[in-house]
């Protein structure tokens, strides 16, 4: 069970504080059940209820990791690729699809994955496809904001180098 003022990371909404932890009704009239009251950090106005019951919801909800936790994460995912979709609308789900669950160590693959096929691309005079640059923005910026909750990260386009094992973070004093 998370503590209240704790800190997780939830699907795609990022870094949330749990604010609360209340019964509340929805739905069935008199019948009330627990939830974990998440606020975003990104976006203070929103709230985001999870049923303390719904194992597959709370299981959504990760601690944040440390630096050493994020460099072994990166690490053992540096050489990890997604297999490349080449239609590019089915691509397109499938990265709604991770980017939308929030999940680091797919968000990690799909980064590493889009960032060396941009690559290759550009090293073949090709302009990258604006869809998959706009995947990768958006799941760097999912990465950035977990991992710049708990380290001393200063931007997103430090994500790849570290990503890359090229950069080295150490935990917020």
């Amino acid at each position: 069970m998370f503590a209240v003022g704790s800190f997780v990371v939830y699907r795609a909404e990022g870094v949330c504080r749990i604010s609360d932890i209340k019964a509340e009704s929805f739905g069935v009239i008199g019948s009330k059940e627990n939830y974990y009251i998440l606020t975003p950090l990104n976006d203070e106005k929103s709230t985001v209820f999870v049923p303390v019951a719904n194992e597959t919801l709370v299981g959504m909800m990760r601690p944040l990791l440390s630096a050493e936790e994020i460099t072994a994460l990166a690490t053992e995912l540096r050489d990890c690729r997604m297999e490349w979709i080449s239609d590019g609308r089915a691509r397109n789900l499938r990265f709604r699809e991770i980017l939308g669950l929030g999940d680091r160590k797919e968000l990690i693959v799909l980064a590493n994955t889009v960032w060396e096929h941009m690559e290759e691309a550009m090293a073949h005079k090709k302009k990258p496809n604006a869809t998959d640059e706009k995947a990768l923005r958006r799941a760097k910026k999912l990465l950035f904001d977990e991992f710049s909750a708990t380290t001393d990260l200063q931007s997103e386009d430090d994500l790849i180098p570290l990503l890359r094992g090229e950069l080295c973070v150490s935990n917020k004093r």
